[in-house]
């Protein structure tokens, strides 16, 4: 349900509220007009009554009509009893209408047009106890004001006149530009939600005539992603990406609201990574969403081929060498495992290389410095398991020192992951089990002291 930020003061705290679908996007219709004769008495009393009726609408609405600010001048509230008083006569009129419409094309345009504009007003007009009434009958509301405002437009189009089309677009311009202040305004409140409800009222508003409204689009994409709403986050990125609004950015920020509704990265998500590639294919950001997606599938290969791309486009970023590191360390232990322990070494050197050119650049990388000392704990557990079937005692032997060897490379980069995160759990235990391997019983009794005071 959209929602118009409400007016009552000028200091941006809007507090008119309108409701639109959310999903439902009103179409144009072309009704069709009965051909009524002046010998039919009966229904030219019926027409009289409608345009009769309108016309009492009109004349109740004029004092709102050469104002479009209204409500920020109506302090004694009597402005608001002329709408009320427009709404009654102009629901009369559109109750016949609908029993039977015996009205011209201009009378009917007319009917259309005062029942939009004067229900547009009345809902953005509301006071919190109107607002149970306006959310129960949401559809009755959307179709009254933006539906008649549309039907109108629609009847002046195919007769080729204007005597409401050029009011109704004015109208909207302006409803259109306190809607978009209103959202910016709630907006830097962090009231999410308004402010979303206000810039998908600034959409629609130009959609009623012909136009797109990329900055609304775009801020009620930030504005929904903020609160979470992920579906609407799509749905509006997708929408700003498509008229090529910050394409770029749309396409990243519609990747990661994709991902979040989806818990990870997903074949959902990919789909738009390879939109935006085709568009952008030297940006960063898709290139790190790409990388990610192949990560998530176990296609490191691929992975490891949008990380080198990235590496190429910003050489400096620790984290691109750090996943680097990840990606063929993944990729040693898998070799490990199908016993290609050759294939696993050639991995397990470029893993070495990129944790230790993170570590270079970015000297307080505390993830780097801790995955490098597991990665050689890890290494030094298949050196063991290795030698654990080698008959050859000399053979057997180069392996366990070489395991030791790796042991002792993890010790002084676990110590510096402690030293950035003191209260890391996981560090201390992985320390704790290299200490009483190497029997390094001092070492071992400080981490065991640290841990305890840490109640493991």
């Amino acid at each position: 349900m959209i929602k118009l930020a409400s007016i009552k003061e000028m200091s941006y705290k809007l507090n008119f509220r309108v409701l639109f679908s959310k999903e439902k996007k009103i179409k144009e219709m072309t009704i069709k007009r009965l051909i009524i004769t002046s010998a039919l008495a009966g229904l030219t009393t019926f027409t009289y009554g409608q345009k009769l009726e309108t016309t009492n609408a009109a004349v109740a609405y004029k004092p709102l009509k050469t104002n479009p600010m209204w409500m920020m001048m109506d302090k004694d509230g009597s402005l608001k009893e002329k709408l009320v008083e427009a709404k009654e006569e102009i629901d009369k009129a559109y109750a016949k209408y609908k029993e039977e419409n015996t009205l011209k094309s201009k009378d009917e345009a007319k009917l259309l047009f005062y029942r939009g504009i004067i229900y547009l007003d009345y809902m953005m007009s509301a006071d919190s106890s109107m607002l149970p009434e306006l959310e129960k009958n949401e559809e009755i509301y959307n179709e009254a004001s933006l539906g008649s405002l549309t039907k109108c437009i629609a009847i002046e189009q195919e007769d080729g006149k204007d005597l409401y089309t050029s009011q109704i677009e004015a109208k909207m311009q302006v409803l259109r530009g306190v809607s978009l202040q209103g959202g910016v305004a709630l907006f830097q409140q962090e009231n999410y939600k308004e402010a979303f409800m206000a810039f998908e009222g600034a959409v629609q508003m130009f959609e009623v005539i012909g136009l797109t409204d990329s900055l609304a689009i775009y801020n009620a994409a930030l504005s929904a992603e903020r609160m979470k709403d992920y579906d609407n986050a799509i749905k509006y990125f997708k929408k700003s990406a498509e008229i090529d609004y910050k394409t770029d950015v749309s396409y990243q920020s519609l990747i990661s609201n994709t991902n979040k509704k989806n818990g990870g990265p997903s074949d959902e998500a990919f789909k738009y990574i390879q939109e935006g590639k085709e568009k952008y294919p030297n940006n960063l950001g898709l290139i790190i969403e790409e990388f990610n997606y192949y990560l998530s599938k176990g296609e490191t290969e691929k992975a490891q081929a949008s990380l080198a791309e990235a590496i190429k486009k910003d050489p400096d970023n620790p984290l691109f060498h750090f996943n680097i590191g990840v990606t063929f360390d993944e990729l040693a232990g898998k070799k490990h495992k199908e016993g290609k322990h050759e294939e696993a070494g050639v991995f397990a050197t470029k893993a070495i290389e990129g944790y230790k050119k993170a570590i270079e650049i970015k000297p307080d990388f505390a993830d780097a410095y801790f995955n490098l000392g597991v990665f050689y704990n890890n290494e030094s557990f298949e050196l063991n398991s290795l030698a654990s079937d080698l008959k050859d005692q000399t053979l057997l032997e180069k392996k366990l020192t070489q395991a030791k060897e790796y042991l002792n490379d993890a010790i002084p980069y676990l110590e510096k992951s402690h030293e950035l995160q003191p209260k890391d759990v996981n560090t201390l235990k992985l320390l704790k089990s290299i200490y009483f391997n190497l029997e390094k019983d001092p070492e071992y009794k400080v981490v065991d002291e640290k841990l305890k005071a840490l109640g493991q």
